[in-house]
């Protein structure tokens, strides 16, 4: 049986996964989604620490993927999307 869905994943935590993902750095998302780059790194971080995997390599030039990254961004973007058609 899976585990039942953890309330403290917040919309934000995978709205700032996603673009980190999409940017290959938390800076480039930060200012793509008009936030500091910290609270990107600290959301990041706090999903990581919510579902028990890295989800990126992180590097002085930005961020990649883990295998996990790659799986959780396969299924999270869908999700998104799903609740932004859901909104208009």
């Amino acid at each position: 049986m899976a585990a039942p869905f953890s309330t403290s994943i917040e919309l934000r935590h995978l709205r700032y996964f996603v673009s980190a993902a999409e940017h290959g750095s938390f800076r480039k998302a930060g200012v793509a989604l008009e936030v500091k780059e910290t609270s990107i790194s600290r959301s990041v971080r706090d999903l990581e620490d919510e579902i028990g995997v890295s989800l990126f390599i992180r590097h002085s030039s930005g961020v990649n993927l883990t295998l996990a990254g790659q799986r959780f961004l396969n299924r999270t973007r869908p999700a998104l999307d799903q609740i932004r058609e859901a909104t208009v």
